[in-house]
């Protein structure tokens, strides 16, 4: 194997992190629609009838200077009989191997998932009150340019 000098490598090294540094942030528009797509892929593993809601306000969320996110909200009202428990432990199972599974080390009462999922943050929790169990699924998106007026 051949090897580069180091004082060749370094200058090569760096030129290369300037120019990812400088690619664009995605849009806004972008933003939305990559959340949306991972809400989706959640959803898509809810059982046959069940109503979804999108809560999702449209609004710009916090992230670094100059830049935003945005925040997907669904509800989900599957039918009864429910497992939450048994949907998360599926959710697990058949997720692909991108949707990383996350300890946030804060214990919840109710059924609940944490992911990091392809630089955005995936929650989804069980809340079942004896009436009726909702699904909260929230994705909050890499950070992106703020939306334009």
């Amino acid at each position: 194997m051949r090897s580069t000098p180091l004082r060749f490598a370094l200058p090569t090294i760096a030129a290369a992190s300037l120019i990812v540094g400088c690619s664009p942030l995605p849009s806004f528009d972008q933003l939305e629609s990559e959340s949306r797509a991972a809400a989706q892929a959640i959803a898509d593993h809810l059982p046959p009838g069940t109503e979804v809601e999108d809560r999702s306000t449209g609004e710009e969320g916090p992230c670094g200077r100059g830049t935003a996110s945005y925040t997907q909200h669904w509800a989900a009202y599957p039918a009864p009989p429910f497992d939450g428990e048994e949907f998360i432990a599926t959710l697990i199972r058949e997720l692909p191997d991108e949707f990383v599974v996350v300890d946030t080390g804060v214990p919840m009462s109710d059924p609940n998932l944490a992911m990091d999922y392809r630089g955005m943050t995936l929650d989804v929790i069980v809340e079942d009150d004896q009436v009726q169990t909702i699904l909260d699924i929230l994705v909050i998106s890499r950070c992106g340019s703020p939306p334009t007026e």
